[in-house]
């Protein structure tokens, strides 16, 4: 099972998002250089605008682990 799996698996959220950014690090570039500026408009594109909840989770109301 691959690392990304088993972070999902076991919740870990940092390592998953850790292994998604070096994802899209790796894949970027190899991307053209050109390309980027696409990327990261298609990127920003995606973007819902809104609050962050920089809530850890397991912390607070309702949040268990």
């Amino acid at each position: 099972m691959g690392v990304l799996a088993v972070a999902i698996e076991r919740q870990r959220w940092d390592l998953a998002s850790l292994c998604l950014l070096w994802g899209v690090t790796y894949a970027a570039a190899a991307l053209p250089p050109d390309a980027i500026e696409g990327l990261i408009e298609a990127l920003e594109a995606g973007a819902e605008p809104g609050p962050v909840s920089r809530q850890r989770p397991g912390r607070g109301r309702g949040g268990g682990r």
